[in-house]
């Protein structure tokens, strides 16, 4: 459009008009905020971070009572730890030798260190239980926390904190196996900081579901850092994990629509001898940054749905695998996102369908022929997004013709770890770059937009192709498999 002068003048009265009513919202707006600041103050015997009243958070996997770290100091009884033993008091606590047992709903305020004290709750099956960890240290061989009875039991990390607990390798109840361990609904909440050492088995168990909404926490284990039968939910937290087996594991083998993950706005860094996070039936990232730095698998599940997110993941077989022996919902579905995946089996690996709706992703697969980047049984899909895919050529796969976005693939070209590979368009606009992690003899490229017969040209160093886009571009690998680790559907 061309600006003349008059328009210019025009424009200025909209935008001093604009900025006269933007002022006057603004002196509104700082009246009712300090309106409910003062309310909010007027609550001081309230301990809370207030923020956790008021997150957004997605009602289909969390509800208020699992951000809601408030607790009132006047009316909640304490528990403080001392050596082998605690001291009590308040309503719906007591204490017999080293066993701390409560049997109310409410909240209990627990302060100092210990050795081999257990706090039981056995609370009534109406009961919401909160335990306030307030600057508590307890170690010993069984479960520190354990929990036979309750509606649900929130454990709040108090603002400002440091917490920790830990069992030993002599753990004796191999029931609660695990430091912490919840036969009920589980939620850790708050804005402190807790570290938790499962010496025996599990860092942190639960029967039902495990939902961690705040806090920062630090997590070994000996088998699985968290590990929930039905659900495993993750938001607004900080999580590092050393586990021997799974980093994040949910697993139910006799109800086959449980044994869920969900992560949404969390930073996760997991270091895990088995997979990073495992789920026996759906995984799902709407967002957060997560980073695999090793694994056997990086991300395995029955359906992998990633909306969202910054994922980086490292792993000595499958990066991500979707697979179940007795489910026809099997897929990868990357909606969205930043991902970049290094893998020494097959790079995205599905024994149902690959679908790619938006996002982008990086692929560094197998040097060798056995694998793919892409590996897929059903269909291989692509309708939006970015991707660039470098591996071994003799399991190559691209993309299938359901697809509505066009694809390169090429065997022609090679280079090795380090290299930059580059996809420029027919003006020589470079799109899509990758620096590959090891060494490749195939890559397979789209970008967001690619049309069937466009020309594009993908360079590695001094070599290049210019190739012709297709909503096909082969599907000659043997399709996907489980990986070396524990399937979903098992513990």
């Amino acid at each position: 459009m061309k600006i003349t002068k008059k328009s210019t003048l025009n424009l200025l009265l909209v935008c001093a008009t604009s900025l006269t009513l933007m002022t006057a919202c603004t002196q509104t707006s700082n009246s009712q905020s300090s309106t409910t600041s003062s309310s909010i103050t007027s609550s001081s015997s309230k301990s809370s971070s207030s923020s956790s009243n008021s997150q957004t958070i997605n009602s289909d996997y969390f509800n208020d009572e699992d951000t809601d770290s408030s607790y009132d100091k006047n009316t909640s009884s304490t528990i403080s730890l001392n050596g082998s033993t605690a001291t009590v008091s308040g309503d719906g606590v007591s204490v017999s030798g080293s066993t701390v047992t409560i049997t109310k709903g409410g909240s209990y305020l627990i302060s100092g260190s210990s050795e081999n004290v257990q706090i039981v709750v056995q609370a009534a099956d109406s009961d919401k239980v909160q335990l306030v960890l307030n600057g508590a240290t307890m170690t010993g061989d069984n479960a520190a926390i354990k929990v036979d009875s309750a509606k649900k039991t929130l454990i709040t990390l108090a603002e400002g904190t440091t917490n920790s607990i830990s069992d030993s390798s002599n753990h004796s109840d191999t029931d609660a196996s695990a430091a912490i361990y919840s036969k009920d609904d589980l939620t850790i909440n708050g804005s402190g900081s807790l570290s938790v050492e499962g010496n025996y088995n599990n860092a942190i168990k639960g029967n039902d579901d495990v939902r961690i909404a705040g806090g920062t926490l630090t997590i070994k284990s000996k088998k699985h850092g968290i590990s929930a039968n039905d659900a495993l939910n993750i938001t607004k937290a900080k999580l590092t994990i050393q586990a021997d087996e799974d980093g994040l594991h949910s697993d139910n083998d006799t109800e086959s629509d449980k044994g869920n993950i969900f992560i949404d706005d969390a930073t996760l860094s997991i270091t895990a001898g088995d997979d990073g996070i495992h789920a026996s039936n759906a995984l799902v990232i709407d967002s957060g940054n997560i980073t695999v730095s090793e694994s056997n698998e990086g991300l395995e599940g029955t359906s992998i749905t990633i909306n969202d997110g910054n994922i980086d993941i490292t792993s000595s077989d499958d990066g991500i695998n979707a697979s179940n022996d007795t489910s026809n919902d099997i897929k990868i579905s990357i909606n969205g996102g930043t991902i970049h995946v290094n893998a020494s089996g097959d790079g995205l690996d599905s024994n149902g369908d690959l679908e790619i709706t938006g996002g982008t992703t990086y692929v560094s697969g197998p040097t060798n022929d056995g694998n793919g980047a892409l590996d897929y049984d059903g269909t291989g899909t692509i309708t939006g997004g970015n991707i660039i895919a470098a591996g071994s050529s003799g399991m190559a796969q691209g993309f299938t013709s359901d697809s509505s976005q066009a694809s390169l693939i090429t065997s022609s070209l090679s280079g090795s770890a380090g290299d930059t590979i580059s996809v420029k368009d027919s003006s020589g606009n470079e799109v899509l770059t990758f620096t590959a992690d090891k060494d490749f003899t195939n890559v397979v490229a789209s970008v967001q937009g690619l049309k069937e017969g466009d020309s594009y040209t993908i360079s590695v160093g001094s070599q290049s192709e210019t190739i012709t886009a297709s909503l096909s571009t082969g599907n000659s690998g043997m399709g996907g498999g489980p990986g070396a680790g524990d399937r979903p559907g098992q513990f």
